[in-house]
């Protein structure tokens, strides 16, 4: 430890010298006023300073804060020597920068006692300082990572201005990277696909779950596959990627030409609300799956939900960091209160909800991430893209028996067989719930025999996929016939589906498809398809796909 004794009576300097070697603190230098002590401390950098207050020229008052501004950041114990006894001196000496004081005629054991003390508090300071040192270094690093993977971030998931132009949207991050993402891409038969989601958590570790969701959502999207396929695609990409404790709460949503129908898979987001610009009334779309990265390829369930709006409606869908907003006492708004929020007559925009959510959340901070994106239902047909079609005819035959039906991945093998045909990228989205329907009609109706009566009860659901299932699992017979033929010179798609069932009363379907919570998949048939029909007492269904879209 240096010491630097800043003192202009020589007797007093030798007595001090002589007190410090006796402790142990040889390694000492001396100053006889106090500018030769300023000099002196600069050439030494001394860790601790005996400055007598009383001094011919440049006195101690003077000296303490030249030697603590030199010190700058570093703690430079600083103890007068004074023979000045009274308080107003004495509260001087540790005004101008002394740390301590030691009364003359000086006592040795309160002397060293002191600097024992203040080295103990130089050596605490010294390593609080370097602690610092490490902890503004590890910052300004951690600040050049997260400047690098924002920029990142920022060119990796850019959304087009020409589709982000449709959507009123607003993302709330609770910190510097956001867990929550909102992708969309145009469709290539017109319309348009979005995607909002919420990882586990938030901050860096969520969101880095978001650049390959990014990149297979664009990838999917501008093939035209359809909102299923790409929640299918995304579970197995994030289910290879993520951690067991980390998923993603996504709605994946299609929107076709006309901007007012919607094919919806909802998996852990909120319900999403769809109001009317005419009655207010609102049609909620419930989450019937499990979030995406959670289940096995052969677990997942790619089945969509198909809602229809009028120009004008909304549809809102939003990540659970809004709903979960606390009041003051701890309540929360729920969907109820955003279904208030939202039931507002005039046209909501995501602003508006942030507002309302900051009101209800009053001076309490933003806990969780939060996003809301608002489409309101218009024409889309300006992002309708030209392709070519297949010029020569072809046909596909598939016939599966049994065992062979209870493969989940039958449809998809045959969305691969159609579209390695030119031109199939306009439909393929609307094939894909055509091939769909017709193909679970042909299975759960006619192959295992199941009745739609069981849906008329909220519990019927549940009991009718349950009894499915079961005899899924266990059919050893039975056949379901795909034929597809494709005629360039009629520019139109048949495709045929028999099934080894007994059929049914097809005059009883228009009313049940009208007044039924099930069976709305022949209704959509006829909507997507240029005519649909039913032959063979029900157990064959042909419908026809114009490609002239």
């Amino acid at each position: 430890m240096k010491i630097l004794i800043i003192d202009d009576e020589s007797l007093n300097r030798f007595l001090l010298l002589h007190m410090l070697e006796e402790e142990g603190y040889t390694d000492c230098y001396e100053a006889k006023n106090g500018q030769e002590g300023i000099q002196l401390a600069q050439e030494v950098q001394p860790d601790l300073v005996l400055l007598d207050v009383m001094m011919p020229g440049m006195d101690g008052f003077a000296v303490a804060p030249v030697l603590k501004e030199m010190a700058g950041d570093n703690y430079l114990p600083v103890i007068f020597i004074t023979s000045l006894d009274d308080k107003e001196s004495l509260a001087r000496c540790l005004e101008v920068g002394g740390d301590d004081f030691v009364a003359k005629p000086f006592d040795k054991l309160i002397l060293a006692a002191k600097i024992r003390a203040h080295d103990r508090i130089r050596q605490l300071t010294s390593k609080i300082e370097q602690q610092n040192q490490s902890l503004r270094y590890f910052q300004q690093s951690v600040d050049r990572e997260h400047a690098i993977v924002e920029h990142i971030f920022n060119n990796a998931i850019v959304n087009k201005e020409l589709v982000t132009d449709f959507f009123d949207f607003s993302l709330s991050p609770a910190a510097v990277f956001n867990g929550d993402v909102f992708l969309c891409e145009s469709s290539p038969a017109g319309g348009l696909y979005f995607l909002v989601g919420d990882f586990t958590g938030h901050g860096l570790a969520s969101a880095i779950g978001v650049l390959p969701v990014s990149r297979t959502f664009r990838f999917l999207a501008r093939k035209g596959y359809s909102a299923g396929e790409i929640a299918a695609q995304l579970n197995t990409t994030l289910g290879s990627l993520l951690p067991p404790d980390m998923f993603c709460a996504a709605a994946v949503i299609e929107v076709d030409a006309s901007g007012c129908r919607f094919n919806i898979w909802n998996g852990g987001l909120p319900s999403l609300l769809l109001k009317s610009s005419t009655n207010l009334s609102m049609y909620k779309v419930v989450s019937r799956h499990m979030a995406l990265g959670i289940l096995e390829s052969d677990e997942f369930d790619a089945e969509c939900e198909i809602i229809e709006g009028e120009p004008g409606d909304q549809l809102l869908v939003y990540t659970d960091g809004l709903m979960e907003v606390m009041d003051e006492h701890g309540k929360m708004a729920d969907e109820e209160g955003v279904m208030s929020w939202f039931s507002s007559p005039e046209t909501i925009t995501a602003a508006f909800l942030f507002e309302r959510a900051a009101e209800y959340r009053a001076d309490s901070i933003q806990a969780d991430d939060t996003t809301i994106v608002i489409f309101s239902c218009q024409s889309l047909e300006v992002l309708k893209e030209d392709f070519a079609t297949n010029e020569l005819p072809y046909s596909i035959h598939l016939t599966l028996q049994g065992r062979e039906l209870n493969n989940p991945h039958i449809i998809s093998s045959l969305m691969e067989m159609i579209n390695s045909q030119p031109g199939m990228t306009l439909v393929r989205s609307d094939l894909y719930t055509i091939l769909s329907e017709m193909f679970n009609n042909a299975l759960e109706h006619g192959v295992l025999k199941l009745s739609s009566d069981l849906k008329s009860t909220p519990d019927g659901f549940h009991q009718y996929y349950q009894r499915r299932d079961t005899l899924l699992a266990n059919l050893t017979e039975g056949e379901i016939a795909f034929k597809i033929l494709f005629k360039p010179s009629e520019s139109a798609l048949d495709i045929t589906i028999s099934d080894s069932g007994d059929g049914f009363d097809v005059s009883a379907l228009d009313e049940d498809c009208l007044t039924a919570c099930y069976g709305r998949g022949i209704c959509f048939l006829r909507e997507l398809c240029e005519s649909v029909r039913f032959s063979d007492n029900g157990s064959t269904l042909s419908v026809r796909l114009s490609m002239a879209k």
